[in-house]
C-alpha cells in the first residue's frame, strides 16, 4: 500500500483533514485529531466559561493532558479564577497553561491598569492577542469553542480550519 503524498500547503491539509472526518461526530473527531501526524501538536483555547465545559469535559474524556490554554487578563474576578480552578480539578486536567500579558508590556503600556476604560482594542491586543498568539507559537493546531449557531457566518463552520 503506497504512502500518501504529503500535502503541498496549509489548505491542502484542512481540506484533506474536513474531507476524511466529514462524517464523524465531533468525539470521533477530537479522538482522532489529537492523534492524527497531520493535525500535529494540538492545544485547547478556553475561557473555562460555562459553555465551555462541554468541550472541556470531551478533551478530558480523550485525553487529560491535552494542554489547555487559558487566557489570564489579570482583570478576572477571583470568582472565575476559583471556577477554572474547580473545573479543571474536577475534570482531571493535567496541562492548563496560564497566558498572560509580558509584565515588561503591561508596564509600557498599561501601568495603571486602565487601558480597557479609554482603548479596548489596545487592551484586548495587550492581555489576550499578543500573549496567545505567543503561547501558540509551539502548536500545528488549536481547538475553539466556536458554535455553528452563534451567527450566520459560522453555521457553515468545518471541523477545521486554516
Amino acid at each position: 500500500m503506497p504512502l500518501e503524498a504529503p500535502l503541498a500547503s496549509v489548505e491542502e491539509r484542512v481540506t484533506h483533514l474536513n474531507h476524511r472526518y466529514r462524517h464523524h461526530s465531533a468525539t470521533a473527531v477530537l479522538e482522532r485529531a489529537l492523534s492524527d501526524p497531520q493535525v500535529g501538536r494540538i492545544a485547547m483555547v478556553s475561557s473555562f466559561g460555562a459553555e465551555s465545559v462541554v468541550l472541556l469535559h470531551l478533551v478530558a474524556v480523550v485525553d487529560r493532558s491535552t494542554p489547555v490554554l487559558f487566557i489570564d487578563t489579570q482583570m478576572l474576578f477571583q470568582e472565575t479564577m476559583d471556577y477554572q480552578a474547580e473545573v479543571s480539578a474536577k475534570l482531571g486536567l493535567t496541562d492548563v497553561r496560564f497566558v498572560r500579558a509580558a509584565e515588561l508590556e503591561l508596564a509600557a503600556e498599561d501601568p495603571d491598569g486602565t487601558l480597557h476604560q479609554v482603548n479596548t482594542d489596545a487592551c484586548c491586543d495587550l492581555r489576550k492577542t499578543r500573549p496567545l498568539e505567543l503561547a501558540l507559537g509551539g502548536f500545528d493546531s488549536w481547538i475553539t469553542g466556536r458554535k455553528r449557531y452563534q451567527g450566520s457566518t459560522r453555521a457553515a463552520l468545518d471541523f477545521f480550519e486554516a
